[in-house]
C-alpha cells in the first residue's frame, strides 16, 4: 500500500489492520471487503483461478492473501490459512452453528492453480465446515469462493467430549 500524501511505501503497524508512512507519517486504513479482506493492492501478479481476473493482495487478519475482485474468492498458502482459520474461529463473534451442506456439485469443478498452471484438487475441507476447496500441493496453495472462510470458521470442534473408558476387570481368586 503506497501512501496517498508521498507516495512512499507504508508500513504496517504493529499486528492492526492500518499502515503508517514512514517517511511523512500518513495513517492508511485499507477498505475491507467479504471474507474480512483488507485491500493493499487491487493490481497484483496472478490470474484469478476461477474468472481468470488479476488477483488483488491484501490481508485477512493480517495475514497475507490474494484476492478477486470479480467473483470475490481468496487465494493464500496453506500455513497461512491455517493462520486465518484459527483466528476466525477463535473470535467469539464469528458465529456458530451448523452450516448448511454443500453442493456436490461443487466437486466436480476443476480449477488451475495460478502459480504453477496445473491442475488444483477440489474437495471437502477436511478441518470441519461443509466447504469445497481447491489445492495445489506443489505450489503449497489453498482457494476459497467468496463466503467460504465464513463458514469454515463457524465450525466449532467438539470440546470436552468425553468417551467412556473401557474397564476390564479380571478377578483373581
Amino acid at each position: 500500500m503506497n501512501c496517498r500524501n508521498c507516495g512512499a511505501a507504508m508500513q504496517p503497524v504493529g499486528a492492526r489492520a492500518y499502515f503508517r508512512c514512514a517517511h511523512c507519517g500518513t495513517f492508511g486504513f485499507p477498505t475491507t471487503i467479504g471474507d474480512g479482506i483488507a485491500v493493499l493492492d487491487r493490481d497484483g501478479n496472478l490470474p484469478c483461478p476461477v474468472c481468470r481476473a488479476t488477483l488483488g493482495i491484501g490481508t485477512i487478519s493480517g495475514i497475507a492473501v490474494q484476492f478477486c475482485d470479480e467473483c470475490r474468492g481468496f487465494l493464500t498458502t496453506n500455513a497461512e490459512f491455517g493462520a486465518i482459520v484459527q483466528n476466525r474461529r477463535n473470535d467469539p463473534g464469528s458465529g456458530s452453528g451448523i452450516a448448511p451442506a454443500f453442493d456436490r456439485v461443487e466437486l466436480q469443478r476443476r480449477l488451475r492453480c495460478p502459480a504453477c498452471e496445473k491442475s488444483m484438487e477440489t474437495h471437502p475441507y477436511g478441518g470441519g465446515g461443509n466447504a469445497v476447496v481447491d489445492t495445489c500441493h506443489r505450489c503449497h496453495l489453498i482457494w476459497l469462493d467468496a463466503g467460504e472462510l465464513d463458514v469454515i470458521g463457524r465450525y466449532r470442534p467438539a470440546v470436552g467430549v468425553r468417551f467412556a473408558a473401557t474397564v476390564s476387570s479380571s478377578s483373581d481368586s
